[in-house]
C-alpha cells in the first residue's frame, strides 16, 4: 500500500503544478494513508513495478464506496469490479500502463465472478474519458458534485 500512495501523491502533486482542475478526492493533502483508509482497504491496492519503482496503482473494490452511482443505478447498486484512483508515473505515461491496469483489474474481475468493470473520472477531461472509451467503456451517466462533473463509465469483462 505505501508504494501505491507514494505514487498517488506524485501523480496529484503533478496534477496540481500542472494547473489541472482536480476533484478533492485527487487533492495532494488528501493522498496519505489516513485518508485513503477511510475510503479503501490496504488489500484494495495494487501496484505495477518496473526497475524497481512504481510505475502505475489502482485501488479495486469490490462494492462502490466512495462515488454515488445512485444517478445510474437509483437504490439498487449492480455488481461490479469498482476501479478507483487508477495512476500512471509521469515518467512512464504513454507506454500503455492504463491499458495495463485495466486488463489486470478485467482478470481480478473474471476471477472474483464480476461481469462488469465500473469507474468514474472528471467529465471535464476529455482525455481520460477518451482514453476510457478507447479501453471499451460505455458513458453510464453525468453527475455534478461538488461543483465537477463527474462521468460514470461501465464495461463488460470478456470471458
Amino acid at each position: 500500500m505505501d508504494l501505491g500512495v507514494e505514487l498517488m501523491y506524485q501523480v496529484a502533486s503533478w496534477m496540481k503544478s500542472n494547473g489541472l482542475n482536480y476533484a478533492t478526492w485527487w487533492d495532494p493533502k488528501n493522498m496519505n494513508q489516513d485518508f485513503l483508509l477511510q475510503h479503501s482497504e490496504p488489500n484494495e491496492y495494487f501496484v505495477a513495478i518496473i526497475d524497481n519503482k512504481p510505475v502505475a496503482s489502482v485501488i479495486l473494490q469490490e462494492t462502490e464506496r466512495n462515488q454515488s452511482w445512485k444517478s445510474v443505478d437509483g437504490n439498487y447498486p449492480k455488481k461490479a469490479l469498482y476501479i478507483h484512483w487508477l495512476c500512471v508515473n509521469r515518467n512512464y505515461s504513454g507506454i500503455g500502463l492504463s491499458k495495463k491496469m485495466i486488463e489486470f483489474a478485467e482478470i481480478q474481475g473474471k476471477k472474483r465472478g464480476f461481469e462488469k468493470l465500473r469507474l468514474d473520472t472528471d467529465a471535464d477531461e476529455p482525455k481520460l474519458c477518451n482514453l476510457y472509451k478507447s479501453l471499451g467503456f460505455k458513458e453510464m451517466g453525468i453527475e455534478n458534485e461538488d461543483g465537477k462533473n463527474t462521468i460514470f463509465f461501465e464495461k463488460l469483462i470478456p470471458h
